[in-house]
């Protein structure tokens, strides 16, 4: 869960015999509930965890509107099909982003003016499309899976728009790829061993942050956002993937196993400075930051029970 959770305070009973007691005790006896009152109405610290969802369905890889007021998600809606759904963060009401939906949505990514997404959608089994589209609008580009094979995952639309990166199995290894708005003019960006997954682009589009076994374990890399030479970011044992920068670009959070189980950390975008986030003996997972560079939507497992909570990063 969440590293902080929400104080509790305890009434307790008070005997009515002050009545009848000395002035000094009854004046220390108002006082006493005077502060009672105060804590009880005192509002929740900004730092507290919020708990955005309580249905317990299992979630995972939320987004946050750039206008703040929505949260896109993909929960298991039955047993065989997963739905991109939409969260109102003014009134807590869910509803399905594609109502008509039949098969599995998952993955979602947006672009940072709001006015393009893209989206992983089944088409058959072990076949993955990439979906291209405008919010409200048509579709801009259908990626199908090269040879039949569903290897797609993670897509991330570049700030102006032109271009998609994601994640793609190839030659035996996941590589990253990169497409036009269109879907087309599909270009490699990594050819490393190993698995590479996860990317982000940086706020002013010129680098792409990434996770990758390359080096053996999941670690945190950067790289332009062309392809090229990639700086490793991580350096600890355990898993450290998907990870996200901050808007203005300073921080990046991330997912870490390093503590043994996953947690959510942030550390400033060179790598320097990791700090966590998150305690849980279960699962905090799938980071994603508000525009206002303040708080982290994550996933959060207790007890079996998948919801979305806000997190601060400050």
């Amino acid at each position: 869960m969440p590293c902080c959770n929400p104080a509790t305070i305890e009434i307790v009973p008070i005997s009515v015999g002050w009545l009848s007691r000395s002035p000094g005790s009854f004046c220390a006896t108002l006082v006493a509930l005077a502060a009672l009152l105060t804590a009880l109405a005192a509002p929740v610290s900004a730092t507290e965890p919020v708990q955005l969802t309580r249905d317990g369905r299992l979630k995972f890889s939320p987004v946050v509107s750039h206008d703040g007021r929505e949260i896109v998600y993909v929960e298991l809606a039955d047993p065989t099909i997963y739905r991109l759904t939409r969260l109102n963060l003014a009134d807590g009401s869910t509803k399905p982003l594609h109502p008509d939906a039949r098969t599995s949505e998952f993955e979602p990514a947006f672009s940072a003016d709001g006015k393009i997404y893209a989206y992983l959608k089944t088409s058959g089994v072990l076949r993955v499309n990439l979906i291209i589209q405008e919010v409200g609008g048509a579709t801009l580009g259908d990626v199908p899976p090269a040879d039949g094979f569903s290897g797609m995952r993670s897509p991330a639309i570049a700030p102006d728009r032109k271009h998609v990166v994601y994640s793609f199995h190839d030659g035996g290894h996941q590589q990253l790829f990169e497409v036009d708005i269109t879907g087309k003019a599909r270009r490699a960006l990594t050819t490393s061993r190993g698995i590479n997954n996860w990317p982000a682009y940086s706020p002013d589009g010129a680098e792409v942050v990434f996770g990758s076994s390359r080096d053996g374990d999941f670690e945190i890399y950067r790289m332009p956002a062309s392809g090229g030479d990639a700086q490793r970011l991580t350096f600890s044992p355990g898993q450290d993937i998907r990870p996200r920068f901050s808007p203005d670009g300073k921080q990046i959070a991330f997912t870490t196993h390093r503590d043994g189980n996953a947690e959510v950390y942030v550390m400033q975008s060179d790598g320097s400075s990791p700090r966590r986030l998150t305690t849980s003996p279960d699962r905090d997972d799938y980071p994603a930051w508000y525009p206002d560079g303040k708080r982290l939507v994550i996933v959060s497992e207790q007890g079996g029970r998948h919801d979305l909570y806000s997190i601060s990063v400050e």
